[in-house]
């Protein structure tokens, strides 16, 4: 029975009362070595249209991983382990005609640090190679925010009055929380490269990072979703390769919260491909999403969201 809830948790089994066989490859033959500096999620710049917003704005996003102990432990295969430290932060740039002076706004702020295991299916495996292609799981503990200052309602005012009234102050109302994060990744290969994630979050009210969280002030409008965890905390993805000329992928996104579970919901489609890539090979995502957590000042806003973005990797 242990050995049954391992498998399913992604642990491995060996040294639970048997002796493994095993025999791990050389250090040396496995080349080329994993990228010191790469993607934790896909760098992305494009244009988003939020539902409540009335145009468009220029979205970024920057994400950057480095493993950590990498020589001492022989590039991750020594304990088929490696753990990194993750950065990902999304700004938001708005046009002057909708914004007075064309403002730059932080949307998210995220500090990772996290232990990768790797399955035995990716034992032997070339630790270089795409994410997508390997299996693993991931536990780690990480700080969310918008690193935004609102927090009283006399500030609140003061923006409101400064950046061009109430609406567009909710985007410098300061949210932030820590959580601890499994996440699972499987690949496999039926009608082509396929992956799937499956990611738990668990929402700390006191963190190492966030002396308490901040999800709602008293001085906010009565609203039904005060919690970040009862629209988020359970995520799951399924991703499809394909090699159709310009068509490159697929995926799908579900998220739900762990408090009422499935009764806020969001979703998600991506669609990849590469148009001129005879000229550039620029890797274009087109993506839509309806439901909650649009951003993290208004997490419990229901509202759709659809976007165009040029999507970089670095480890690919």
């Amino acid at each position: 029975m242990l050995k049954v809830l391992l498998v399913v948790l992604g642990f491995p089994v060996s040294g639970y009362g048997e002796e493994t066989s095993e025999v791990k490859p050389a250090v040396n033959n496995m080349v080329p070595p994993l990228a010191l500096l790469s993607s934790d999620e896909p760098n992305r710049l494009g244009c988003t249209r939020d539902s409540y917003e009335p145009s468009c704005f220029l979205d970024f996003t920057l994400s950057l991983r480095y493993p950590l102990f990498y020589e001492a432990m022989e590039q991750g295969h020594k304990f088929d382990m490696l753990p990194f430290f993750s950065f990902t932060s999304r700004l938001a740039q708005y046009s002057g005609s909708v914004r007075h002076s064309s403002p730059v706004v932080t949307k998210e702020f995220n500090p990772k640090l996290y232990f990768r295991f790797y399955t035995a299916n990716s034992v032997g495996q070339l630790l270089g190679t795409t994410d997508s292609k390997q299996d693993y799981y991931d536990v780690g503990y990480a700080h969310e925010s918008n690193g935004q200052y609102v927090d009283s309602l006399a500030v609140f005012n003061s923006t409101a009055a400064s950046v061009g009234g109430p609406n567009i102050a909710q985007d410098y109302i300061s949210r932030g929380w820590d959580y601890l994060n499994y996440k699972r990744h499987l690949h496999f290969d039926a009608l082509g490269p396929n992956s799937m994630d499956v990611e738990i979050k668990y929402f700390l009210s006191y963190g190492l990072l966030q002396k308490g969280s901040e999800e709602y002030f008293s001085w906010e409008a009565p609203r039904a979703i005060t919690h970040i965890s009862q629209v988020d905390g359970i995520r799951l993805k399924a991703n499809r390769d394909f090699n159709w000329s310009w068509f490159k992928g697929a995926a799908l996104f579900y998220t739900t919260g762990y408090r009422d579970i499935a009764r806020w919901n969001t979703f998600r489609a991506e669609l990849g491909f590469t148009p001129l890539s005879d000229i550039m090979g620029l890797p274009i995502v087109l993506w839509a999403q309806t439901g909650y957590n649009v951003n993290i000042a208004q997490y419990y806003r229901n509202a759709w969201s659809i976007g165009l973005a040029a999507s970089f990797e670095t480890y690919k």
